[in-house]
């Protein structure tokens, strides 16, 4: 896309010869000023008739000593003089400029947008720690943390004036910063960089919008880079668990706590259960959060196309789920306060044509619950439910039972029964959390959906109540495969004010048609709250359309020649100034795949490279995709079970062999020196204190027949 770069500044062809006939012409016209002054009668008028009739004369009478004579006295011969002077220069200007072309794309009649320049990169990032950055492309990053850049720059700045002292004077005039082989920065741009560094930094959110089509490596160029810094805490949409496998070992290296939140794999998952989160800090039930939770649950949870149906069933079916879930939370066991609890307490739930006063088990629950307090919640949703007809009440329990139907199966009733996760962690320690997503079948990602909601929610409540507004640890949301995610509720809301907690939001997306379909109206709100954009390519029109425009159009200048032909040929030259998209579509979808844009605000966008991950520093720390062996499973992958506090339940028989287990740190086949096996007639559930207390370093995984856990001598 050499089009699409700074095109180089260009001079008329016509300047050289045009100057060098402005330098003949200038003493010919001096001249002829001169024979007019000589010409000129008593009374100064100029006898151009006499000068013609007897030129030969005048011109013996020309003198040097007369011509200077002339030109001081300010007659004809200054004149011309001083208009001959200034016509050629006008003339040489004009032609310099490009015979009145910008053939360097000058001007902003039509359009100023311009690609961003070096000068501007350094601007948002810390040039002094790599790590404190986040990436965006090859030479391209913006600063996590100001204050720490500040101290690094202060500090840099430092060493330049001791290193300044040192110099001899004369060194200390010339002395010039170079930031690229080709520019040279004297110290003084350096301090004026810096000065637009501390008017444009805080106005900058880490919010983040990056497209690109499929291939255009949104994880290769841009996710793992960014977990590569080590510098954040990380929720990373990891479709397929590519990610967990490449980056996992490499974050536990470097002191990071990983959990896993398995949907392609439930049974090696960390356990979520969503009514784990529904109370606030304190400990008191957030109504809200229950709301919310239901809210969510039916939002992606709606059958495809059928957004318009009769909003009554949803209305009631959220209503009959808002009661059942207040009921759990107000009375139930900690068993008890799950989806199946409430999927159970349906079960109860009775309602006979033409018997419907007879109370069925639900309602003599919720009497004795009305009883001990008239004004619970639970009470008032409930009244509200049974406020129903017979059959409409009927067909509302059926309308929920479907909707809960998920939970009838024994993997998500496990994955969600229980809830080892410790969501409100992340925010707390280096932490990575990845949410494994299926790439094809969506069927089970409300519970990611959920999932996010409740973290922001939780993550905020943490940061407001406990930590005086932020964050001890900044918490990046790295949303690969963003529409694949499920809907969030204020998802825009939260894009806007989750800078000041310390938490921002990276959504990745092969198209925004995707987001549109998914937010509808609300879509274009995403990139106003994101700073900043980043296009990795593709073929969608729409996005492409809607780059070109954010872009904006630049001002050119276009020369036509048009040329007769025959005895008396003509040239014309025709010049204008037109306007022309910084970048069109067709230059958009012909993008080089390691090319990218990006638009950050308060800048000119900048046309750079993707990041070259493999000019990382930690590059080598990065696993390859696990591939299985002759005899082994994907189940086997040994980066599935990197889990934290995981409850296993063991089945029957299954034998099993020492190779099955992979190690890692210092641990070995070798130097294993402890093996435990627990076997048992029944099923019972083996927590990490039953099986072992005090393990320096351990790996677990399930097996049927017995759980093996190994430690490094």
């Amino acid at each position: 896309m050499a089009n699409m770069g700074v095109p180089e500044k260009k001079i008329s062809p016509y300047f050289y010869v045009v100057t060098v006939g402005c330098v003949i012409a200038m003493p010919i016209v001096m001249f002829l000023g001169y024979l007019l002054d000589l010409s000129a009668g008593d009374n100064g008028q100029i006898q151009i008739f006499e000068l013609l009739s007897n030129s030969e004369e005048y011109m013996s009478e020309a003198t040097v000593e007369g011509f200077f004579s002339a030109l001081l006295h300010g007659g004809m011969t200054a004149k011309a003089t001083i208009i001959g002077f200034f016509a050629s220069l006008i003339v040489i200007v004009y032609f310099l400029m490009g015979d009145g072309k910008r053939y360097h794309r000058k001007g902003s009649e039509h359009g100023s947008a311009r690609w961003g320049s070096k000068a501007e990169k350094d601007i948002i990032a810390d040039t002094n720690d790599f790590y404190n950055n986040v990436i965006c492309a090859s030479d391209i990053m913006l600063v996590l943390d100001r204050k720490k850049r500040d101290k690094n720059e202060t500090e840099a700045g430092k060493k330049k004036s001791d290193k300044k002292e040192k110099t001899s004077k004369q060194e200390k005039k010339t002395e010039t910063v170079s930031h690229d082989t080709n520019i040279k920065v004297s110290v003084k741009d350096i301090v004026s960089q810096s000065k637009e560094a501390a008017k444009i930094k805080p106005m900058l959110n880490l919010n983040q919008m990056i497209l690109g089509g499929s291939g255009t490596g949104k994880s290769r160029f841009f996710v793992k880079p960014n977990l590569l810094m080590c510098n954040t805490s990380y929720i990373v949409t990891d479709p397929s668990g590519e990610l967990v496998q490449a980056c996992g070992q490499m974050l536990i290296n470097h002191g990071y706590k990983i959990k896993v939140f398995n949907l392609n794999d439930m049974k090696h998952s960390s356990n979520y259960n969503p009514f784990h989160y529904l109370r606030d800090y304190n400990g008191e039930i957030n109504a809200n959060n229950v709301i919310k939770m239901i809210n969510v649950f039916m939002m992606n949870t709606k059958a495809e196309g059928a957004s318009g149906s009769d909003p009554f069933w949803d209305d009631a079916t959220r209503l009959l789920l808002s009661a059942l879930s207040f009921l759990l939370i107000e009375t139930g066991t900690e068993e008890e306060q799950n989806f199946s609890g409430v999927l159970d307490l349906i079960h109860k739930a009775k309602v006979i044509e033409g018997k419907e006063e007879e109370k069925s088990e639900l309602d003599l629950i919720f009497d004795q619950r009305k009883e001990a307090d008239p004004k619970a919640l639970s009470v008032q949703y409930y009244d509200e439910f049974k406020q129903a007809a017979g059959k409409t009440m009927q067909s509302i329990l059926i309308s929920t039972t479907t909707k809960l139907q998920y939970f009838k199966l024994p993997d998500v009733r496990n994955l969600t029964c229980t809830d080892n996760i410790h969501l409100e962690e992340v925010g707390d320690e280096y932490t990575a959390l990845f949410i494994v997503i299926p790439s094809s079948d969506t069927t089970y990602n409300f519970l990611a959906a959920m999932m996010y909601t409740q973290l922001f929610d939780t993550l905020y409540d943490r940061a407001i109540n406990l930590y005086k507004g932020r964050l001890p640890v900044h918490v990046r949301f790295l949303l690969d495969e963003f529409a694949n995610v499920g809907k969030i509720p204020e998802i825009d809301k939260i894009l806007a004010t989750c800078r000041k907690f310390e938490i921002s939001i990276q959504i990745i997306l092969q198209n925004l048609s995707q987001l549109k379909k998914m937010y509808k109206e609300g879509w274009e709100e995403f990139g106003g709250n994101c700073d900043t954009m980043i296009y990795l390519g593709g073929k969608d029109q729409f996005t492409n359309e809607y780059i070109s425009k954010e872009l904006g159009k630049e001002t050119i200048d276009q020369q036509s020649i048009n040329q007769t032909k025959g005895k008396q040929g003509s040239s014309s030259y025709n010049n204008a100034i037109l306007g022309r998209e910084l970048a069109t579509l067709d230059e958009l979808s012909a993008m080089d795949n390691n090319d990218c844009i990006v638009m950050v605000r308060g800048l000119p966008p900048f046309f750079t490279h993707k990041f070259d991950i493999s000019n990382h520093p930690r590059y080598a720390e990065l696993g390859e995709r696990w591939k299985p062996t002759e005899g082994q499973t994907e189940l086997d992958n040994p980066y599935i079970y990197i889990l934290e506090d995981k409850m296993f339940t063991v089945p029957e028989t299954e034998y099993i062999e020492l190779s099955d287990f992979i190690s890692t740190g210092d641990a070995d086949e070798a130097n294993m020196v402890e093996v435990r096996c627990v076997f048992s007639d029944e099923e019972p559930t083996i927590t990490e204190e039953e099986i072992m207390a005090d393990v320096p370093y351990e790996i677990r995984k399930k097996f049927k027949g017995c759980t093996e856990l190994f430690t490094a001598a």
